[in-house]
């Protein structure tokens, strides 16, 4: 018999789980989200969350498929749901959420897998934080999972731009690969005087690059797919200033504009996956940042991704020198560069 389930949160997380079969072995009677009632998705009727006490003696578990879980459970509590049926699909570092992942195993092996590799913990963050009355990450929008997943990645960015402000480096700001412009709102927030210009397909990775990194076992189709969620309209709504902001769109180094080609910067983060493209990206950007500036290399440890860290070590042998690096013990390995 198979395990009834009702999937709460219809975004894109959960539509990646459904495109790629996350939940064949159950059976999917509801899908529960406040704004889309009425409605169906995947063929599924979709109920707002008041509906659910009435549902409940049909279900074996009510499967929480966004990252605003927290909201949720409350609500769960609320309406006097048992702990055992909520079940979440990130991995919570508490005893109280410890089943879930075992759950997760159970009824999706697919989805369990993805859990492991994408995994998250409550951390114990910086002891300066009680006090950092100036600090971003953990407060507002910037305490979103999407950050806090990444706390040690994003914070130790907040130091650096406080060294950057303190030494008075100039120069503008920079993002390659942006997405759907977590990192970038960071970045455009901490430094509401420069503008920042976002290179970005903002359709996916390049067919060819992509096609090459899969033959080498560096990517796949999932990979692939969820990095084509995204577009201009996506990342500029996240951006705090938007009129700082330059979108140069398309594959990289062909959407390098006269303007950004004349730039100096004193922050640049390089977030592309693939060798060649994160190879061009130091090519272009390290010879314009100014003394004192800053480089973060995204996946540089990443053992998914071995082309980044080809990438720098090409760079630096092609120029005959040793850039100062700094790995971060973050959750994808950063690279910090300093000049």
């Amino acid at each position: 018999m198979k395990t009834k389930i009702a999937l709460w949160g219809l975004g894109e997380r959960l539509n990646r789980y459904m495109k790629f079969n996350y939940f064949d072995h159950c059976e999917i009677l509801a899908m529960i989200d406040t704004y889309k009632k009425g409605q169906t998705f995947y063929d599924k009727p979709v109920y707002a969350p008041e509906a659910l006490p009435e549902l409940l003696h049909n279900l074996d578990y009510i499967v929480i498929t966004t990252q605003h879980f927290s909201e949720i459970y409350s609500l769960c509590m609320g309406m006097h749901i048992p702990k055992e049926m909520i079940i979440l699909t990130d991995i919570v570092d508490e005893n109280m959420f410890r089943m879930d992942v075992n759950v997760i195993d159970s009824i999706s092996p697919l989805l369990y897998q993805s859990m492991r590799v994408n995994q998250y913990k409550f951390i114990k963050m910086n002891g300066r934080d009680s006090f950092d009355e100036n600090r971003l990450v953990g407060n507002g929008k910037y305490a979103y999972s999407s950050y806090m997943s990444d706390y040690f990645r994003f914070r130790t960015f907040e130091f650096v731009a406080e060294e950057i402000l303190q030494n008075q480096v100039e120069g503008d700001l920079a993002e390659l690969g942006v997405f759907r412009g977590t990192f970038a709102s960071l970045i455009s927030k901490k430094f509401c005087n420069r503008k920042i210009f976002l290179f970005d397909t903002f359709e996916g990775f390049d067919e060819e690059e992509a096609k090459r990194e899969a033959e080498a076992g560096y990517s796949d189709e999932e990979f692939e797919y969820v990095h084509t969620r995204t577009s201009e309209d996506m990342a500029l709504v996240n951006m705090p200033y938007p009129e700082q902001c330059v979108l140069c769109k398309g594959l990289f180094p062909k959407s390098i504009t006269a303007d950004a080609e004349q730039t100096r910067y004193a922050f640049v983060s390089i977030d592309v996956d693939f060798e060649n493209s994160i190879y061009e990206g130091i090519k272009f950007f390290y010879q314009r940042l100014n003394e004192g500036g800053y480089l973060f290399i995204h996946d540089y440890n990443n053992p998914n991704l071995k082309g980044v860290k080809k990438a720098v070590q090409r760079y630096e042998r092609e120029l005959d020198i040793r850039l100062k690096k700094v790995p971060l013990a973050d959750w994808a390995g950063t690279l910090v560069i300093v000049k």
